[in-house]
């Protein structure tokens, strides 16, 4: 049975004039003035401002909403993971899935129709964590495109045989749509790559990896990935998140590793809201930002993008899951200008789309996902500075989430999914 839906009035970034959107089977069907309208009619947004679903690209909802039972007073990256080892071991399936069912909402009502999530794999929280977020997903599945990733942690041991790697294979067979790891952490980077590549190229599934989060520039493991990228043939099938180090490296070093990185087509993830927390804790001022080279890598042609990563834990106590601040934040770090809106939105809709695999086209437009966020707000080229509220939050067409400001465009809520 066709499923239809006739947004009238709307506005986009880069439009000059309102337009209607129709939406049919869970795509975009349409794109133009005066379309007629389907059986049910229509909701007249009135000119407020219509966006792609955002895509956050980087989470950990298994950590999520603990900062009050799990404490990290260093403020630093390995304070938070000896804090978070010990409290894994103590977590059951059950409370894992409450804290991120309840983070999972606060990313779905601040209009992300996408998540990837990692999920730790080691000997603290055993399978878990994965049990846990792989029900999730099921359950949610109508609401949100949610993406488990099969994480091996900084505390998961030797990758590539042994007791290591029979959980972590066990963990990627239980569901996981993606396969993680943190070579830079691990006693041997080279070993930690070339096992999990080899575990996603049997399962023909993409790599999304933590990658040297530290100050450290002698810590290169993103060389060392984009060489694999390349050697395996796996161009755009492979993200690296952080890449802090390369802040901390001289120009000529730096500019050598993004060149690979850009011909192995391995995406880039910055994640500010943990980074200006954990990273530079050890330097006298200046301090540094933290925050890997954005410009950088964005003029050397790499799909770059930014994403919310931790939600009040001990890795970052203040995110809300809202993947637009997550961009103000980025804009304000990697001093960004006001005039340059367009590409931050492109950094939590349309380069995270491509990088998680959403399909082309994406965004406001025919034959797109109709994956759409509908904003309290006329001006699209403020949206970033404003962050207006989220009346409408659609997922294939469907109306999952709506704020009571929504009930002025005539929606109520039965009609949310």
């Amino acid at each position: 049975m066709t499923t239809s839906r006739l947004l009238r009035n709307a506005v986009s970034p880069g439009w000059e004039s309102l337009r209607d959107i129709l939406l049919e089977d869970g795509r975009i069907k349409a794109v133009g003035e005066k379309l007629e309208a389907p059986e049910n009619g229509a909701i007249d947004l009135a000119g407020r401002v219509v966006i792609p679903g955002l895509v956050d690209g980087h989470t950990h909802l298994d950590k999520a909403l603990s900062l009050d039972l799990c404490e990290n007073p260093e403020g630093t990256l390995l304070g938070a993971i000896q804090a978070m080892g010990e409290f894994k071991q103590s977590t059951t399936v059950e409370e894992i899935y409450g804290r991120a069912e309840r983070c999972l909402q606060m990313f779905i009502s601040h209009g992300a129709t996408t998540v990837r999530t990692h999920v730790d794999v080691d000997p603290a929280s055993g399978l878990r964590g994965m049990e846990a977020l792989v029900r999730l997903r099921e359950a949610h599945r109508d609401k949100v495109n949610l993406q488990v990733i099969a994480f091996a942690s900084a505390i998961s041991g030797p990758l590539g045989q042994g007791a290591g790697r029979e959980r972590f294979e066990a963990a990627i067979d239980m569901g996981a749509d993606v396969v993680g790891g943190s070579p830079t952490l691990s006693q041997d980077p080279n070993e930690h790559i070339d096992a999990a590549f080899e575990m996603a190229m049997a399962r023909d599934l993409p790599v999304d990896m933590h990658i040297d989060e530290s100050d450290n520039p002698d810590d290169q493991c993103l060389e060392i990935l984009a060489e694999k990228t390349l050697a395996e043939g796996y161009q755009g099938r492979v993200v690296a998140g952080h890449c802090c180090s390369l802040a901390a490296m001289d120009d000529a070093t730096a500019g050598r590793i993004i060149e690979k990185v850009s011909r192995a087509d391995v995406s880039v993830i910055t994640m500010p809201f943990c980074n200006l927390y954990l990273q530079g804790r050890q330097d006298t001022q200046p301090i540094r930002r933290g925050i890997t080279r954005v410009k950088e890598l964005e003029e050397a042609g790499v799909n770059v993008y930014c994403a919310s990563d931790n939600v009040q834990d001990p890795f970052g106590p203040y995110g809300r899951a809202d993947t637009l601040e997550a961009a103000m934040l980025t804009a304000l770090a990697a001093q960004w200008n006001p005039n340059e809106v367009s590409k931050l939105l492109d950094m939590v809709t349309t380069r995270p789309a491509k990088a998680v695999g959403l399909g082309e086209p994406y965004g406001v437009q025919a034959g797109s996902r109709a994956d759409l966020l509908v904003l309290d707000s006329t001006q699209p080229d403020t949206i970033i500075m404003d962050r207006p509220a989220r009346l409408l939050v659609l997922q294939a067409g469907r109306i999952v989430s709506a704020t009571p400001g929504a009930a002025d465009l005539g929606v109520s809520g039965s009609e949310v999914s």
